[in-house]
C-alpha cells in the first residue's frame, strides 16, 4: 500500500510540473553510502536515489545510475565521461568541474567516532589531540581542508574505500578514531551490532554541510542544473517527499523547507 501511495503521489507531482528543456538521458554516478545511495538494494536503493527519481520524474527526464568506488566515479564526472555524481558536500575541488544546485538534497556532519571504552579518553577540542593516534577516513571525503591539510602531515592516518570497513577495524582496535558522517556512522553502529562498543564523540562536529547531487560542466548546462534545483525544491514540498524521508530517516521529523 505504501508502494502504491508513493506511486500516486510521484504520478500527481509530475503532471502538475512544467515540462523541461529537451536534455539526453542522464547518466549519473554514485558509491554505495546507506542510507543516501545502494544501488544493489532495489527495495531501499537509498535516500537520495528515491528523491533524484521522483524529481526526474517530474521533470520527464530520462536517468540511469551506474555504482562505482567514490573516486573514481568523481574522476569520470570531472572527466566529462558521466553526467553527474551523488551524494556530495561540497568543496573547491568538485566546484570547478561541476555545477552545484542551489537546492540541496540533504544536509549532514562529519563527526568522529571511538570505541566506547575511549569515550572521555579520547577528545576533539584541537588537530593537537589527534597526534599520535590512528585515524581511519573514507577516501575522497569532502571533509574540512583543515582536516586534510592535518591528515597530509599526519602519517597515522588511513585512507580506505569503505566506511564499513573504517567502523570494523575501529571496534578491532586497529585505529582509535573514525571520521564519518553522522547518519552514515551511527547506522553502522546499529547494523554491524556495535552498540555499546562504538560511539560517536560528543562535541566532534568537523564539518555540517549540504549534501548534493552535482552536475558535470562539461556535459549539462547551467539553466538545466537551475531546473532542477527549482523542481528539487516543488518535491520537498510533497507527500512522496516526506515518504522518502520517512522511510530512511524514521526517527527524525523532516526538514523545514527554507
Amino acid at each position: 500500500m505504501a508502494l502504491v501511495l508513493l506511486a500516486a503521489a510521484f504520478a500527481v507531482f509530475a503532471a502538475l510540473s512544467p515540462t523541461p528543456s529537451a536534455a539526453a538521458p542522464l547518466r549519473l554516478v554514485t558509491d554505495q553510502w546507506v542510507p543516501y545511495e545502494n544501488l544493489s538494494d532495489a527495495g531501499a536503493p537509498g535516500f537520495s536515489t528515491e528523491v533524484l527519481k521522483g524529481v526526474f520524474a517530474a521533470m520527464k527526464q530520462e536517468v540511469s545510475f551506474e555504482e562505482f568506488p567514490w573516486a573514481r566515479a568523481a574522476q569520470m564526472v570531472f572527466r566529462g565521461e558521466r553526467d553527474g555524481i551523488f551524494t556530495a558536500f561540497y568543496n573547491d575541488e568538485r566546484a570547478r568541474y561541476c555545477h552545484f544546485p542551489t537546492e540541496p538534497l540533504a544536509r549532514d556532519k562529519w563527526i568522529f567516532f571511538v570505541r566506547t571504552a575511549d569515550v572521555g579518553r579520547l577528545r576533539f577540542a584541537s588537530f593537537d589531540d589527534l597526534l599520535g593516534h590512528d585515524i581511519a577516513v573514507l577516501r575522497g571525503a569532502a571533509i574540512s581542508p583543515e582536516f586534510w591539510d592535518f591528515a597530509r602531515r599526519h602519517a597515522r592516518v588511513v585512507e580506505t574505500a569503505s566506511d564499513e570497513a573504517n567502523f570494523r577495524m575501529l571496534e578491532a582496535g586497529r585505529v582509535e578514531y573514525v571520521v564519518a558522517s553522522f547518519v552514515n556512522g551511527t547506522r553502522l553502529i546499529a547494523s554491524l551490532g556495535f552498540a555499546g562498543k562504538v560511539a560517536p564523540l560528543p562535541e566532534s562536529s568537523l564539518k555540517e554541510d549540504d549534501l548534493y547531487v552535482i552536475f558535470s560542466k562539461q556535459r549539462i548546462a547551467a539553466a538545466f542544473v537551475t531546473q532542477f534545483s527549482n523542481t528539487l525544491r516543488r518535491f520537498k514540498q510533497t507527500g512522496a517527499f516526506r515518504a522518502i524521508y520517512r522511510k530512511y530517516f524514521p526517527e527524525e521529523p523532516p526538514p523545514r523547507q527554507r
